[in-house]
């Protein structure tokens, strides 16, 4: 079943917070609409879940991807298992999500992450075509990073994000 939410668009200066410190490459979630990075696998037409992340295109190195997943049920978890199977492989995730603990994808896979940046202040969302959309979101937003290579030397940091 299709959600407009699926397609909502990370508010720009939230998305350049996050970039400035990243460098993404790839958006692996997004739409043909509402790509925010150079490459994106609906650029492609192709569904990223099927997909190897590390190596689509032609990196030299593993890529650093931003993925803000479709909220619809059943399709967040799916995207956050394969966000932290792919950091497996050596690449940096970085996955808006809701700041809901309750959640089995939350418990399985975010608790091992590297890092939780937590967004001060609700993010609310763009349409595809970067107007607002309406409505307040219900819940808070966290940033997940997922970068093997740091949990291993730094365990689990949490900071904050003040993107405003």
């Amino acid at each position: 079943m299709y959600h407009l939410k699926d397609e909502a668009r990370t508010p720009p200066t939230l998305f350049e917070n996050l970039d400035k410190r990243f460098h993404f490459a790839i958006d692996a979630a997004c739409t043909v609409d509402n790509c925010l990075c150079e490459f994106g696998f609906a650029k492609e037409f192709q569904d990223s879940l099927l997909l190897d992340w590390c190596h689509p295109f032609d990196f030299n190195a593993f890529p650093t991807i931003y993925l803000n997943p479709p909220y619809s049920r059943g399709k967040i978890g799916k995207f956050v298992a394969k966000a932290y199977i792919e950091s497996l492989k050596g690449a940096v995730v970085v996955i808006l999500l809701s700041a809901d603990v309750s959640t089995a994808w939350f418990r399985n896979y975010c608790m091992q992450a590297s890092e939780w940046i937590i967004i001060k202040g609700r993010v609310h969302f763009n349409n595809p075509d970067g107007t607002p959309m309406k409505g307040s979101p219900k819940f808070g937003s966290i940033a997940v990073v997922f970068d093997l290579e740091s949990r291993k030397k730094n365990g689990l940091i949490i900071s904050e994000l003040d993107w405003r």
